[in-house]
């Protein structure tokens, strides 16, 4: 649990890079353009390679179902808060000091949503836990900026839009604490959250993040889509590895006669 702790602090402390990188700087666009696609890889590769075997080997019959909920349980969750990633509010929509508030709100939620991804994934093992972590630290860092704009559009102080973008992004600490809290009463039934974890991860990286990058960044697309591909790549062959090392950890060593 002290390394899932450790990643969600480190992930609230994301929401204050928008004070640093906010502004018309070009290389924003960069970090836009490069980060996006290889969080996306990661995504993908965490959910073919870690957390669908792991829920389909724990059951056959429910881990396609818990998969499926996780899925289309933010699906519905993204439409009953528009602001559960903030990438296609524009300016005319955070103009007033209530949308700040749905956005701290939305934000909130899907921090915590983010805690129990990242719980998730340590349960399996240290290496999914980073990677994980890894992954949604890519994705937060322009949503955080962009989110940090919005707030100050919406009538916030700088120092206030700072504080209260941190304080939702703490939630994610409070996703990780429920986790572990209810891991001990689930026994067998950890696959749960596993199955929710890849629901979800696939859902931000095919209904959130790819959409963005197609809209965002058409002229760029072989370069964002080769960023994706050996991010994948690379993830798949981590996994190839560590479950080989794993294997052969686990066989008996030889019987001398």
């Amino acid at each position: 649990m002290f390394n899932a702790l450790i990643g969600a602090f480190g992930i609230s402390l994301l929401s204050l890079t928008g004070v640093f990188f906010f502004g018309k700087n070009p290389r924003l666009t960069l970090l836009h353009r490069f980060i996006l696609p290889i969080a996306v890889g990661i995504f993908l590769g965490i959910v073919f390679f870690e957390l669908i075997p792991e829920t389909m080997d724990a059951s056959r019959t429910w881990g396609p179902v818990t998969i499926m909920a996780g899925f289309l349980g933010f699906y519905l969750l993204s439409h009953f808060l528009d602001t559960f990633h903030h990438h296609h509010v524009d300016d005319h929509d955070a103009c007033t000091h209530n949308s700040g508030r749905m956005i701290l709100i939305g934000d909130a939620v899907h921090n915590m949503s983010d805690g129990i991804v990242i719980a998730s994934a340590f349960m399996l093992s240290p290496t999914v836990g980073v990677l994980t972590t890894l992954g949604i630290a890519l994705h937060e860092v322009p949503q955080e900026i962009i989110e940090y704009g919005i707030l100050l559009q919406s009538g916030y102080s700088r120092k206030k839009a700072a504080f209260y973008n941190f304080l939702s992004a703490t939630t994610v600490i409070v996703g990780v604490l429920i986790t572990y809290l209810f891991m001990s009463s689930l026994g067998e039934w950890v696959f749960v959250l596993t199955g929710v974890a890849a629901g979800n991860l696939l859902y931000i990286a095919t209904a959130d993040l790819i959409p963005e990058l197609k809209h965002s960044h058409r002229d760029h697309f072989f370069k964002t889509f080769a960023a994706t591909f050996f991010a994948t790549l690379l993830i798949a062959l981590l996994s190839i590895y560590i479950h080989a090392v794993d294997e052969h950890v686990e066989e008996p060593p030889y019987s001398q006669n």
